[in-house]
């Protein structure tokens, strides 16, 4: 029995040490915690989300100081300092994100100015935030939002890589911790046809690959087209295979029976200077069908709005792309050229062998191509 309760009090005493408590919180160290809270707002954070209620009666002496929920309330406070108050709104979540707990050891103060100023976009916001006085409350509500957003990638890309698409934006960035590698433009989905929010790994790159033209664009846009006339089919370089991945030649194909109720076949589009998906596509894991990919339409990036794609995203320079995932052995895509003549070479998988998140968020504030801060059209008219 004796040595249950030595193994007990064990226990409790390695987990109370895990939240951070080695000493007795000092009053001091509850004015600073206490003087913290109350500059929530200037901080993106709600004031009201921290019981200052049981922190003012160990203040004033009418409760002792309570070690351990004055430690509970620090945590709850430097998480959402270090992680944001709210996660991005993500449709599919392909990697699970845990918020671990902060180490209070340090003073608060200093802690605090840590946390602040770790990621630079939340350093630039809340710049923002505090001199914009005539700011409208929804832009606030905006600048709130990307805040704690900013944070919650703060931590996501601490010691990592991390490849980011911001839809309002039509802008790729790519991170190495918290330094920004590249950015880059990107084409998306129309309002029709919107590209999802989600988080996902990186899997893996594919050189000069084909188009498997999902079964919609095939009934809806391309089945037609071919019916006026056979010559579009070899114009766009396609192939069609019946049920069994047998390749059928178009003339013995009955167009004018396709619809959407009946078309037993799958169409594929040729790897090569013409393909759709350019020379390179990288894949990633979600229920959408989504991907990044290069494009053989490049005039697309020279629109200021950029949303033309049925979902995936279009990339502008996929070799630099490329490289940044593959890095430090990027041979495979060192001698690509988005400019030269390739023509139905077999398509090449190469794994990426490091752990990259890519994640596609909505953020109607963020930063431009050149790293100004900009509100954008809310394209998808989402909250």
């Amino acid at each position: 029995m004796r040595k249950f309760l030595g193994f007990f009090v064990l226990c409790l005493v390695i987990g109370f040490s895990s939240l951070g408590q080695k000493k007795t919180m000092s009053l001091a160290e509850l004015l600073t915690l206490d003087s913290l809270i109350r500059s929530a707002p200037s901080l993106a954070l709600r004031m009201a989300d921290y019981n200052r209620g049981a922190l003012d009666s160990m203040i004033t002496g009418q409760k002792p100081i309570d070690s351990l929920v004055v430690h509970t309330l620090a945590q709850t406070f430097f998480k959402d300092l270090r992680d944001g108050n709210r996660t991005p709104n993500l449709r599919y979540q392909g990697l699970k994100i845990d918020r671990k707990n902060v180490n209070l050891t340090s003073n608060f103060k200093s802690l605090a100015n840590h946390l602040i100023n770790r990621s630079p976009e939340v350093v630039r916001l809340l710049a923002m935030l505090r001199d914009s006085v005539d700011i409208s409350d929804e832009k606030k509500d905006l600048l709130i939002k990307a805040i704690n957003e900013y944070r919650w990638l703060s931590t996501l890309r601490q010691n990592r890589s991390v490849v980011l698409v911001n839809i309002p934006s039509t802008i790729l960035r790519t991170f190495d911790g918290q330094n920004e590698y590249t950015n880059m433009k990107v084409v998306l989905g129309k309002a029709s046809r919107p590209s999802k929010t989600l988080i996902s790994p990186l899997k893996n790159l594919i050189i000069t690959p084909y188009w498997h033209v999902p079964r919609s664009i095939s009934v809806e846009e391309l089945v037609p087209e071919i019916r006026k006339n056979i010559r579009y089919f070899y114009a766009s370089h396609l192939e069609i295979f019946d049920t069994k991945g047998r390749k059928v030649a178009p003339e013995k194909v009955p167009w004018s029976r396709l619809n959407a109720n009946y078309f037993p076949y799958e169409m594929r589009q040729r790897s090569g200077k013409w393909n759709t998906l350019g020379i390179m596509k990288f894949q990633f894991d979600n229920p959408f069908r989504m991907y990044l990919h290069d494009t053989s339409e490049k005039k697309l990036f020279k629109k200021e709005k950029r949303f033309y794609s049925h979902s995936c995203i279009r990339v502008e320079r996929p070799i630099d792309l490329g490289r940044f995932l593959l890095k430090p052995h990027s041979k495979a895509v060192d001698t690509l050229d988005v400019n030269a003549a390739y023509s139905d070479l077999t398509p090449r998988y190469i794994k990426i062998n490091r752990s990259i998140p890519l994640v596609i968020w909505y953020s109607l504030v963020d930063f431009d191509a050149n790293g100004q801060i900009k509100f954008y059209p809310n394209i998808y008219g989402r909250n």
